[in-house]
């Protein structure tokens, strides 16, 4: 059964990149506007069904992601009971809070949309709307993404101290490492690495939860 939770941990990751990807591919000449600069200029011309959809594949990739953690503590809970518990804690509030975030996000360029299809005389509206969502969401927003790195570092303390059978250098495979090579090559090459790879680098640091848990089980 372990076996199968891990294996849907890494699908459930696969498939927040596929959401990443249905959100955040927003192809050249984007460009970041409003107030805090949290929408972009080619949510216009992207079709409304994405966002949607993008929402839909967080939902179930989430609640993968954390079938694969609740794998990762369940072995390692007969020889390191707390580190197990307060994994399975941070895990189940960050899937939890990354479903939060992902939706957020989405949801904004919904109601940008919405707005600007009324009239493109209508961006003062939308942008004040969005200032104002951003600014109600911000605290749990960024609380939510704080506790899911979290309880990959748990993850990451398991392997390093041998609690789980695998080798020392999966320690690497997580979302933060993810996460800051995406950032790099970003900021090395933004305009080659403005989508891909890098939308879909923390995604694909979680999937690999089930990776681990898999080559531990076999």
């Amino acid at each position: 059964m372990l076996l199968i939770f891990s294996i849907l941990g890494l699908c459930g990751g696969l498939l927040c990149c596929a959401g990443d990807i249905l959100f955040d591919l927003k192809g050249a000449g984007n460009e970041k506007l409003g107030t805090s600069k949290n929408i972009d200029s080619n949510w216009m011309k992207m079709s409304e069904w994405r966002f949607g959809a993008s929402i839909l594949c967080a939902f179930f990739g989430d609640i993968g992601i954390g079938f694969g953690f609740y794998s990762i503590a369940s072995q390692i809970s007969g020889s390191h009971p707390t580190l197990a518990f307060v994994m399975s804690i941070l895990a189940f509030i960050g899937c939890f809070g990354g479903f939060f975030v992902h939706s957020m996000v989405c949801i904004q360029a919904v109601i940008y949309k919405r707005i600007m299809g009324m009239s493109e005389k209508n961006f003062e509206i939308a942008d004040n709307a969005l200032e104002g969502l951003y600014k109600a969401i911000t605290v749990p927003f960024f609380l939510s993404y704080l506790i899911l790195m979290a309880a990959d570092i748990c993850l990451i303390v398991a392997i390093l101290i041998g609690a789980l059978d695998v080798p020392k250098w999966m320690a690497a495979l997580n979302s933060i490492v993810f996460l800051i090579i995406g950032v790099t090559l970003r900021k090395i090459n933004p305009k080659a690495f403005q989508d891909l790879p890098g939308i879909i680098m923390p995604s694909l640091g979680l999937a690999m939860v089930g990776l681990i848990g898999i080559v531990a089980l076999i």
